[in-house]
């Protein structure tokens, strides 16, 4: 007899009270317990409607259920047009983000070709400045450390025991910490990114500098450097800053100021037209709240006095704009630092967003530490 058949059987005996007694302590242990729940709740003994009515969508009750949830309970704003609007209004109160201490190693500065990236668990980061790489653990000690090419573009976490990172040109290559090295051509355009997805895909961005209406994304095989396939010709402008959430890709489409989403196959799945203008780089901190950080960048075809652009570009390069999954804004975020922007994509590590802050002269100053709260 299956365990399941047994639990059931010794189940049935229990009294109505101690299986209700079980299955509350099941919904509070765990989110996949109460989702079955609400999931059989909503079929069985579907809300009333003059609660949907009189409750759920009332102008007056509205803001008092709304006024309670904090940035991570972004999904509510999602549920219809009505809640969106609530969201918004009630969101004065909603926690923001600050700023935090952070004790990144100050050698790693000054370098203009910096990234970060977060190696799958969470409990590492990965630190490309110029042609060395540091593997930091959450008290900033240093761990592995080694070299690459100098024409290597920024890094992605291993897939197995080996690094990967797009040339400077139109391939991508591997490393191991030993280092043993192995470098694949891919195709006629350039190649950035990559971001690791899931099922050993790695996912890049096939890029004309002469035609960026050209772009479109690569899928390889994170161990061979094998394409196993391309999508989104003729739907990205200047394609930027891939990102992997659960069973979809996530790609700015910086010309066409929105965020595109793909299935892992290359399905085209939805346009996030709410999105910030420019939209440059992202990441997502909750894969379950479906929380997004986008980086802004400047809008060198705005009209106006040449000062005036110039001062609205520095401002908005400044910026961070929270999105939920669905694309609506949640709050937008302004690097109290002045003279500094954000640059290049953001990461979680630690339960910090970590950022990378550039002067006027294109040179990394510091990483700046936010959280929610």
């Amino acid at each position: 007899m299956a365990p399941a058949s047994r639990i059931a059987l010794r189940l049935a005996d229990l009294s109505h009270a101690q299986l209700l007694e079980i299955a509350a302590a099941g919904c509070e242990a765990s989110t996949k317990v109460k989702n079955r729940a609400d999931a059989i709740l909503a079929a069985h003994k579907p809300l009333a409607q003059w609660a949907v009515e009189g409750v759920l969508l009332s102008s007056d009750l509205l803001p008092h259920l709304l006024a309670p949830l904090q940035l991570q309970d972004g999904a509510a704003a999602a549920v219809c047009s009505r809640w969106a609007d609530g969201w918004k209004a009630t969101s004065e109160g909603r926690r923001r983000l600050t700023r935090v201490a952070f004790d990144f190693p100050q050698d790693l500065l000054g370098k203009s070709s910096l990234s970060m990236a977060v190696i799958p668990g969470g409990d590492e980061l990965i630190v490309k400045a110029g042609s060395r790489v540091r593997i930091l653990a959450r008290d900033m000690s240093s761990g592995t450390s080694f070299e690459v090419p100098r024409a290597a573009m920024a890094i992605s976490p291993p897939a197995s025991s080996s690094f990967t990172w797009p040339q400077a040109t139109d391939s991508a290559a591997s490393l191991t910490p030993e280092p043993r090295s192995r470098v694949t051509k891919i195709t006629e355009k350039r190649i950035s990114g990559p971001v690791l997805g899931p099922d050993g895909l790695l996912f890049c961005v096939l890029s004309d500098e002469l035609d960026y209406e050209s772009d479109e994304i690569i899928a390889l095989d994170a161990q061979t450097l094998q394409p196993r396939h391309r999508f989104g010709l003729s739907l990205l402008e200047c394609a930027c800053g891939v990102t992997v959430v659960g069973d979809e890709v996530f790609v700015c489409d910086y010309g066409n100021d929105r965020i595109q989403v793909f299935s892992l196959a290359g399905e085209h799945r939805r346009s996030m037209t709410s999105s910030p203008r420019r939209p440059i780089e992202l990441c997502f901190v909750d894969d379950r709240l479906g929380t997004c950080y986008v980086v802004e960048e400047a809008d060198e075809d705005e009209e106006g006095e040449f000062d005036e652009v110039r001062e609205r570009a520095r401002q908005k390069s400044r910026r961070i704009v929270v999105l939920s999954l669905q694309g609506d804004t949640l709050l937008v975020y302004t690097n109290p630092v002045e003279g500094l922007a954000f640059c290049g994509a953001p990461c979680c590590f630690d339960g910090k967003l970590l950022v990378r802050l550039q002067d006027e002269k294109l040179e990394t100053v510091g990483v700046l530490a936010l959280r929610g709260g």
